[in-house]
């Protein structure tokens, strides 16, 4: 498995733009030069975001990129869905048809993995996530997540 691009730089996106003031208008360039991101590229991951309702995008001399709302109600979960679709690492939920009627023997494997990266990140929001969130025992912790 691996982050598609699309997600990495969704997610570098809204947490540079969480270490801002709030309500502060971001250029686009300058998140490309802070993150070290491909500016065209990261054009593309700005306009999935503003649809998906997560970032307010204005135009003009002083136009940029914020947050439509406070970092601490957005999930990590919810930017990564914004541009890849929803999280599906079995096969089963991808089809249109179901599954037989019996499941496979890796079926409940895939379905518990999914459920616990789904719920870490569904519980890192991107205050915890600027603050460095907390680790224990190889699990990071937001501790402030709204529960998105």
């Amino acid at each position: 498995m691996k982050l598609s691009t699309q997600a990495d730089y969704a997610v570098r996106t809204v947490y540079e733009l969480s270490r801002r003031q709030p309500g502060a208008i971001v250029q686009t360039r300058e998140i490309a030069e802070a993150q070290g991101l491909p500016e065209q590229y990261l054009a593309k991951v700005v306009q999935s975001l503003a649809r998906a309702g997560l970032l307010h995008t204005s135009r003009g001399n002083h136009g940029g990129v914020s947050l439509t709302r406070p970092p601490v109600e957005i999930s990590v979960r919810e930017v990564f869905e914004a541009v890849d679709g929803p999280l599906e690492l079995h096969r089963c939920g991808q089809r249109p048809e179901p599954c037989g009627a019996v499941p496979c023997g890796t079926h409940d494997f895939w379905e518990r993995v999914e459920r616990l990266l789904a719920g870490e990140l569904e519980s890192m929001d991107f205050k915890a996530l600027v603050a460095g969130g907390a680790t224990t025992g190889g699990t990071v912790t937001a501790g402030t997540s709204t529960g998105r």
